[in-house]
């Protein structure tokens, strides 16, 4: 089939990543080191607004206040930009007749920059771990965005910087995948 649509990854591929997981790896390495693998996937597929409401519902009390935590994200937040050549790509994607989706692992706070940076406007479905209850590279976050673009997974190119979340899950749901290597700074880089 041709390929019809394109689906992006955003942290690492069309913004920088910043350092703002580091308040949910903080906060999930006060936990038992048995737990951090399930607190992970938790963190990046529950709609908790703020890290202060996860640290709550999981009831993680060692370490410091929420405040602290909530602070590391918003630092982390600030220090996020758009890669230069971010809404051009995705101008002249759209100017080719692809549908286009993003499809991001990521905890609440950090779907901030889609809206800050006007990505959202680009994009015919945005498609966030945390409000779908499943993360990359489960097949079924694949089929669930070919589905909200109205076409076939096979349709469909992932594009991002993991070689597992958005290359290997997106080839093992069908989909193909182009990697964005971690030396490249955003998509033409």
């Amino acid at each position: 089939m041709p390929i019809r649509g394109l689906v992006f990854d955003l942290f690492g591929t069309l913004v920088t990543r910043g350092d703002g997981w580091r308040a949910y790896r903080e906060l999930i390495f006060r936990a038992p080191p048995w737990q951090w693998s399930r607190l992970r996937r938790a963190a990046l597929t529950r709609p908790n607004p703020t890290i202060g409401e996860f640290r709550d519902e999981l009831g993680i009390r060692r370490g410091p206040p929420s405040e602290h935590f909530e602070r590391l994200v918003a630092e982390g937040l600030a220090a996020v930009e758009l890669y230069p050549d971010s809404i051009t790509t995705l101008e002249r994607a759209r100017a080719q007749g692809m549908k286009l989706a993003l499809l991001s692992n990521l905890a609440a706070p950090y779907r901030a920059p889609v809206f800050e940076f006007g990505l959202d406007r680009h994009f015919d479905a945005l498609v966030f771990s945390c409000e779908v209850g499943m993360a990359k590279p489960d097949a079924a976050i694949f089929a669930h965005v070919a589905a909200r673009l109205e076409l076939a997974v096979d349709e469909l190119v992932m594009i991002g910087d993991s070689r597992h979340d958005d290359v290997r899950g997106a080839e093992s749901a069908g989909m193909h995948a182009l990697h964005l290597a971690e030396a490249q700074s955003g998509l033409t880089g």
